[in-house]
C-alpha cells in the first residue's frame, strides 16, 4: 500500500479489493470476505455489488473515479449483521487503481476499513452518559403521568436502547409474553421476538438515515412457554438528552387468531386455484379426447350415407371399423372418468379374490399386446416362488393355494402402465415386464425405453387430468396414473418410479397379499 493510502487509513486495519469497470472483481486481500453481505460471494470475478450491495445506485460516481474525474469517494457507517450482541461496521473508500499500461480501461481500488471498536464505543458511551443524565433530569410528576399512561394501555409496550436492551414493559406486555417486569428489563428483546433482525435493522436505518421506521410490522414470538404467537408491532424512536442518541418504543398486539384466518383463507385460495387447474385440464382433456373420436364417427357416418351404395364392401367395413374404434375409445374414456370419481368419493370397492398371477398377466400382455404393441415387444418374466400353485388333480385345493388379490383393480394397473410404456415408447422397442412373488405380496415392474419423465413434472405425475410437458401430440388424458394410484392405495399397496428424460422410465408396484380368505 503506497504512502498516499496510508495516510488514509491504518493498514492494519484495512482490507481491499480491486474491480473492473464492468464492477467485477479483479483481486481482494485476505479478509474481505468477513465485509461481504454475503460470505463467499466476494471473489474474483464476481460482481462486487452482489458482495457489497452499497456500491449499487453509485455507479456513475465510481466510473468517475476510474475515469480521472473525481479523486475518490467514501462511504462511512456501513454496518453488518453478524449477531445480537456484536454489529460489524466499516468505512469504505473507493480510488482509482494506478496502472502502468496505456490505452487499457483503468480499475478502482476499494478499500475497507473496519471502524466496529469505535461505533460500538462511541454508541456505549453515548448510551450511558444519556442514561446518567436521564437519572439526574428527570421530573417525578412526568414519570408519574407516563407510567399511568403505560400502565392502562391494553396494547403491549416495550422500549429498548440502541441495541436492542429493554428498559421499560408495562402490564399488557407481560401478560401477553407471561414474563414479569423483572425477568424482561435489562435482557435484550430477542428473548421474545424470533426476528429480532428486522428490529434491528429499522433501529441502525434511522440511526443513519433518519428514515421513518416500520409500522404494523407482523413478527413472529415466543413467550415464556415456548408458544409461537404473532404479534404486530408500531416503532418509533424517541430523541434522548443525548444528541444522536435514541431510545425506540415498539407498541404491539396480539394478531395470532387473525393470521391463523389469513393462513385458512390462503389454504382455501390454494385449494380454489387447484380446483380451477383441474376443471381447466378436464374440459382441455374433454375437448381434445372427445373431439377426435367423434369427428372420425361424424365422417364415417357421412361416408356411409352419402355413398354408401357407391363404395365397395372392404371400404364400408373399414369406416365400421373407424366408427367402433372411436365409440370404444369414447367408452373407455367415460370409463376412467366414472373410475377415478368413485375411486375419489370412497365408491371403488376392494373385492379380494385368489388369483393366479402367472396366467393373469400373460393373459394381460397378450391383450395388450393386440390392442396397443403391435410394433413393440412385451417380455414377460415371471419368477416362482413359494405362493406359486401347487400341481395337484383337486382344483380347489390349487385354488386355496393361489395368492389373494383384487384381480379387477389390478387389471386397472398394469393395463394402464402396460399400455402407457408402449405409447411413449419408439417404434419395435422392448418392454419389460417382471413378476416376482414372495408369501406376502406381489412385485411387478414394468421397464420402457420411452421418452422419459422430466424431472419438473414427477411431482405431480399422479395428479387427475395432469400430463407431462414433453408429451408433445400423443394422445392420452392424464388419467391413468391417477387410477393406478387410486387403485395401489386401495390394496394398500405402494408405486414407486424412476425416469430420466429420452431414457426411459421404471415403474414398480408392491400389492399385499390379503390374508383374510
Amino acid at each position: 500500500m503506497n504512502s498516499l493510502l496510508r495516510r488514509i487509513f491504518d493498514p492494519r486495519k484495512t482490507e481491499y479489493f480491486v474491480v473492473n469497470h464492468h464492477f467485477i472483481i479483479q483481486e481482494t486481500s485476505a479478509k474481505v470476505q468477513d465485509y461481504a453481505d454475503t460470505p463467499g460471494d466476494a471473489i474474483p470475478g464476481a460482481d462486487a455489488r452482489i458482495s457489497f450491495p452499497e456500491l449499487i445506485g453509485i455507479e456513475n460516481i465510481l466510473m468517475s473515479i476510474i475515469m480521472g474525474r473525481l479523486p475518490g469517494f467514501e462511504i462511512k457507517g456501513i454496518a453488518r449483521f453478524a449477531d445480537h450482541n456484536r454489529p460489524l461496521y466499516f468505512d469504505m473508500l473507493a480510488i482509482k487503481e494506478e496502472d502502468e499500461q496505456q490505452n487499457v480501461p483503468g480499475k478502482l481500488l476499494i478499500l475497507i476499513e473496519d471502524t466496529t471498536e469505535k461505533m460500538v464505543m462511541k454508541q456505549s458511551l453515548i448510551q450511558r452518559a444519556n442514561e446518567a443524565n436521564l437519572l439526574v433530569s428527570a421530573l417525578a410528576a412526568s414519570k408519574d403521568y407516563i407510567d399511568k399512561v403505560i400502565r392502562s394501555m391494553g396494547d403491549a409496550l416495550l422500549v429498548t436502547t440502541t441495541l436492542g436492551i429493554i428498559k421499560t414493559v408495562n402490564q399488557s406486555a407481560q401478560w401477553l409474553f407471561g414474563y414479569n417486569e423483572t425477568e424482561l428489563i435489562g435482557n435484550p428483546i430477542s428473548l421474545i421476538v424470533a426476528e429480532e433482525k428486522l428490529l434491528y435493522q429499522a433501529r441502525h436505518r434511522y440511526i443513519l438515515s433518519h428514515k421513518e421506521l416500520l409500522r404494523e410490522l407482523e413478527i413472529l414470538c415466543t413467550t415464556k412457554t415456548g408458544e409461537e404467537i404473532w404479534v404486530e408491532f408500531s416503532c418509533a424512536a424517541i430523541q434522548t438528552e443525548l444528541e444522536g442518541l435514541y431510545d425506540f418504543i415498539y407498541i404491539g398486539r396480539d394478531i395470532t387468531e387473525r393470521k391463523q384466518q389469513e393462513i385458512e383463507i390462503r389454504r382455501s385460495l390454494a385449494k380454489e386455484q387447484e380446483l380451477r387447474q383441474i376443471k381447466s385440464r378436464f374440459f382441455s382433456m374433454i375437448a381434445h379426447e372427445f373431439g377426435n373420436p367423434l369427428s372420425t364417427v361424424l365422417f364415417a357416418t357421412k361416408i356411409l350415407q352419402d355413398y354408401g351404395d357407391e363404395i365397395t364392401h372392404k371400404e364400408k367395413q373399414q369406416y365400421l371399423q373407424h366408427v367402433k374404434s372411436a365409440s370404444q375409445q369414447m367408452a373407455q374414456l367415460l370409463e376412467d372418468v366414472r373410475l377415478l370419481s368413485s375411486a375419489e368419493a370412497g365408491k371403488l370397492e376392494f373385492n379380494p379374490a385368489p388369483v393366479d398371477l402367472q396366467k393373469f398377466c400373460s393373459e394381460l400382455v397378450e391383450s395388450i399386446q393386440i390392442s396397443y404393441g403391435k410394433n413393440h415387444k412385451i417380455n414377460f418374466v415371471y419368477k416362482k416362488s413359494s405362493v406359486s400353485a401347487k400341481k395337484t388333480d383337486n382344483e380347489s385345493e390349487q385354488t386355496q393355494d393361489l395368492p389373494t388379490l383384487d384381480a379387477k383393480l389390478l387389471r386397472h394397473i398394469l393395463t394402464n402402465l402396460l399400455s402407457n410404456a408402449v405409447k411413449y415408447s419408439p417404434l419395435n422397442s422392448n418392454i419389460e415386464f417382471e413378476l416376482n412373488c414372495d408369501n406376502e405380496k406381489a412385485k411387478f415392474k414394468i421397464k420402457d425405453a420411452g421418452i422419459g419423465i422430466p424431472i419438473e413434472d414427477q411431482e405431480q405425475l399422479f395428479e387427475s387430468y395432469y400430463r407431462a410437458k414433453n408429451v408433445g401430440k400423443i394422445p392420452g388424458t392424464g388419467l391413468g396414473l391417477s387410477i393406478v394410484k387410486q387403485c395401489v392405495d386401495l390394496q394398500g399397496g405402494q408405486i414407486e418410479f424412476s425416469s430420466e428424460t429420452g431414457l426411459g422410465t421404471t415403474f414398480i408396484v408392491k400389492i399385499p397379499f390379503d390374508k383374510q380368505k
